[in-house]
């Protein structure tokens, strides 16, 4: 029988390859020069740009000596996101995907600590719940400790999966996940880990020893041949930290753009940052006004800019993040005690994955920042390749654990099913 020890090694593949390869520094790469203006998908932030203001995306990044002068609105990107090929395709394989944030975080540090509702309880439960519902790959973020990826590497086995957490020493710091059903991989590929060079210096130290990144991992996909990329990541929280999680999600971007273009490129993070905020200033934290969510807004589109992505849960229909917004009550001391101030039950169901509606989350942060739709599944991919069937949030309901009946999460996962087609012979 294996220890638990063992089940530790397993899980996070001490031998496999690793990748830190630097990014481009900011304006070497062609993606940094290219005129908000003129993109598609950068167009809206140009027009939110006062007159003289930041013309390229690097110009974007390399200051803060700037400010929209109205909240960056994506309605025309979201209807031509709608516009892109969905649907079967012939001979097409179903690939169900889950990325999900599963808030296991619960540690001191030296000024203080930083808890997650019940994370014991949870931390338990979840393993068995996620792997039992018949998702092809997982794409998992905060699974912090060890114990926990023994845990899942326990279930794994048990229902089939292969599973990379990434190395011993850097898995703690990122607390990412990847589950793949065994029998999926017909030839098993590279696997890398990498921490961006950006960071929030202290999340590492005095805070909980957090370094953010990325995993990837490549594999033939056996039904179709397909050669498959999937990868997750945690971006930078915080309106304030805009510019290094937009970094962040530059060194990601350019990374999945880099992939071979056969190759189908799946995905799953937490982002941190939604598409759209009607309102710069929002919340209240220690009794201060939140200001700063216009800049938020760069990072969806610039993440998919660099990296040729689309948002699939805008494809069979446009995004609702704007009409969702609009439905929020007017900001009042209200939803410093009731979650999004009496209003949940008016916002359109389906588009936050992260909200104070949530009671996880709302005891965490409630009165403290935008809902929004924080959780995502991007898509690259020839439109011969793959499609998609159905994306929606997942697990949104309550379940049973030892700590009582509760979501499993304070965000809800996104579930995506794609078809991929045979690979040409």
């Amino acid at each position: 029988m294996r220890t638990r020890r063992s089940w530790i090694a397993a899980a996070l593949g001490l031998l496999a390859p690793l990748a830190q390869a630097r990014p481009p520094r900011l304006g070497a790469h062609p993606g940094d020069a290219v005129p908000l203006d003129q993109s598609p998908l950068l167009k809206h932030l140009a027009d939110a740009l006062p007159e003289g203001g930041p013309q390229t995306p690097a110009q974007l990044l390399l200051g803060e000596a700037w400010d929209f002068t109205k909240a960056p609105d994506p309605t025309a990107l979201f209807a031509a996101d709608a516009a892109a090929p969905a649907g079967p395709l012939p001979g097409g394989v179903p690939l169900r995907v889950l990325t999900y944030n599963t808030a296991l975080l619960e540690r001191d540090y030296l000024v203080g600590s930083v808890a997650m509702p019940h994370v014991s309880a949870r931390a338990a439960a979840l393993p068995e719940l996620l792997l039992t519902d018949r998702w092809d790959v997982l794409l998992l973020q905060e699974v912090w400790e060890l114990e926990q990826v023994a845990r899942f590497a326990e279930a794994a086995e048990r229902h089939g999966y292969a599973m990379w957490a990434g190395t011993e020493r850097r898995h703690p710091q990122h607390g990412l996940l990847i589950l793949v059903r065994k029998a999926l991989i017909a030839e098993d590929g590279e696997k890398t880990e990498v921490q961006f060079q950006a960071q929030r210096r202290l999340e590492r130290f005095p805070g909980p020893n957090i370094r953010r990144g990325y995993l990837t991992w490549t594999f033939t996909h056996a039904p179709t041949g397909q050669r498959v990329r999937v990868a997750t990541a945690h971006t930078q929280a915080f309106p304030g930290f805009w510019r290094v999680r937009t970094l962040q999600a530059r060194e990601l971007g350019i990374d999945l753009g880099a992939t071979p273009e056969a190759t189908t490129v799946i995905l799953g993070l937490d982002l941190n940052a939604g598409p759209y905020y009607p309102e710069d200033r929002f919340g209240v934290t220690d009794g201060k006004p939140v200001e700063g969510w216009w800049r938020n807004t760069i990072t969806w589109p610039l993440l998919r800019h660099y990296g040729a992505l689309i948002d699939t849960a805008g494809v069979r229909a446009p995004a609702q993040d704007v009409a969702a917004m609009a439905a929020l009550p007017p900001w009042s001391d209200r939803y410093l005690t009731e979650p999004l101030a009496g209003g949940c039950a008016q916002i359109p169901p389906g588009v936050f994955s992260a909200t104070d509606c949530n009671p996880l989350y709302a005891a965490n942060y409630i009165g403290e920042e935008y809902p929004a739709r924080l959780d995502y599944l991007f898509l690259r991919a020839r439109p011969s390749a793959a499609r998609v069937v159905e994306s929606a949030h997942q697990y949104t309901q309550d379940e049973t654990f030892a700590s009582g009946q509760h979501p499993p999460s304070d965000h809800y996962g996104v579930g995506l099913t794609l078809e991929l087609a045979p690979a040409p012979r």
